[in-house]
C-alpha cells in the first residue's frame, strides 16, 4: 500500500500542473459575419482524455438584425450543436481544432450544419483558459440562417 501511495505522489508531482480539467464551463461572446450579429452565450466542455474534448452549447442570446434567445434549441446562427475539440499545437500558434456538427429542426424541415475552426488559448492558471476561436459554419436545409457564416468566438474556459 505504501508503494502505491508513493507512486501516486510521484505521478502527481511529475504530471504537468496545467493539465486540462475534465469539465469546463465556458462563457463567451461571438461575432457572426454573414450579416453582422453579436451573441453572448455559454458552453459546457467535457474532456474525457488529454487531447480530446466535447462541447455543447447551453444558451445564447444573439443581437443584430433580429434578437433571438436559444437554450440549446437553435436560432438564426446557433444550431443545437455538438463540437469536437482536438487539442494540439499547430504551427506554434493554434491550440486546438474545432469540428462543428449542428442540427435545427423546425416545422419547415431540418437544417444540418457542419463547420470547423482553429482556437488559440492562453493558460491563466488553476485550469482556466482565455480563448479566441475563428470558425466557418456551413448549413443546408429549409431552416433559417445563411448557407455560410463566419463566427469568431472569444471568452473563458473555467475548469470545474
Amino acid at each position: 500500500m505504501k508503494k502505491v501511495f508513493l507512486l501516486l505522489a510521484v505521478l502527481s508531482i511529475v504530471l504537468p500542473l496545467n493539465a486540462r480539467p475534465k469539465l469546463e464551463f465556458s462563457p463567451r461572446g461571438s461575432l457572426y459575419i454573414s450579416s453582422v450579429n453579436f451573441g453572448i452565450g455559454a458552453d459546457v466542455i467535457v474532456n474525457p482524455i488529454k487531447n480530446f474534448g466535447l462541447r455543447v452549447n447551453l444558451a445564447e442570446v444573439v443581437f443584430g438584425d433580429v434578437t433571438a434567445f436559444s437554450l440549446n434549441s437553435g436560432n438564426l446562427f446557433s444550431f443545437s450543436n455538438f463540437d469536437i475539440l482536438y487539442y494540439t499545437d499547430i504551427a506554434g500558434l493554434f491550440s486546438y481544432v474545432d469540428i462543428i456538427f449542428g442540427l435545427l429542426s423546425t416545422s419547415g424541415g431540418t437544417t444540418i450544419s457542419i463547420g470547423g475552426g482553429l482556437g488559440v488559448e492562453k493558460y491563466m492558471g488553476k485550469g482556466n483558459y482565455m480563448f479566441l476561436e475563428p470558425s466557418l459554419i456551413f448549413s443546408d436545409g429549409p431552416g433559417p440562417g445563411n448557407d455560410l457564416v463566419f463566427r469568431t468566438s472569444f471568452g473563458l474556459k473555467l475548469g470545474v
